[in-house]
């Protein structure tokens, strides 16, 4: 009778299915997964340009719908010069709408800054984020960008996934 139950037993761990790993299909970055939900990015958004408009930008990501979120596993906020800054201590804020605590993404421009090359990351929104930043359950998250002036152009660029 043990013998039969341990030969049961056998079979059905060699039927039940492996531990599933994720892998890349060639070589090259390790394949990783992000924050809670163990999903990578599967859809990005970009607005503005990194050097040609002094525009104000707003990317919006559609709606994940249902009882879904949008989990943002990459942001990346930045300011570029397109024309020497009329001040160097301004600092010039990315907000954002439908994320919970509603997070903002300062951009701070200290010491001289010329025209034309330099590019000023927002604090919070460097691209890759260790934990994804969660939106309101089915809202369509923005990034806004600061009020436009002539010295800087915007560039907004958003990676996320969709889970409960």
């Amino acid at each position: 009778m043990k013998r039969l139950a341990s030969l049961a037993l056998v079979v059905a761990l060699l039927l039940l299915p492996g531990v599933a790993l994720a892998q890349q299909a060639s070589p090259g970055a390790a394949v990783t997964q992000t924050g809670s939900t163990g999903l990578a990015a599967t859809n990005c958004l970009m607005a503005g340009s990194l050097m040609s408009t002094s525009a104000q930008q707003t990317l919006t990501v559609p709606a994940a719908g249902g009882s879904n979120s949008i989990y943002f596993d990459y942001i990346l906020a930045s300011l570029n010069t397109i024309a020497a800054p009329a001040s160097s201590a301004n600092v010039f804020t990315f907000t954002t709408t439908n994320i919970a605590g509603t997070p903002s993404f300062p951009a701070g421009i200290i010491g001289s800054v010329v025209s034309g090359g330099n590019q000023i990351t927002a604090g919070g929104a460097p691209g890759p984020l260790g934990i994804p930043i969660k939106a309101l359950v089915g809202t369509s998250p923005t990034i806004v960008g600061p009020t436009a002036d002539a010295s800087h152009g915007q560039y907004i660029l958003a990676c996320w996934h969709v889970a409960p």
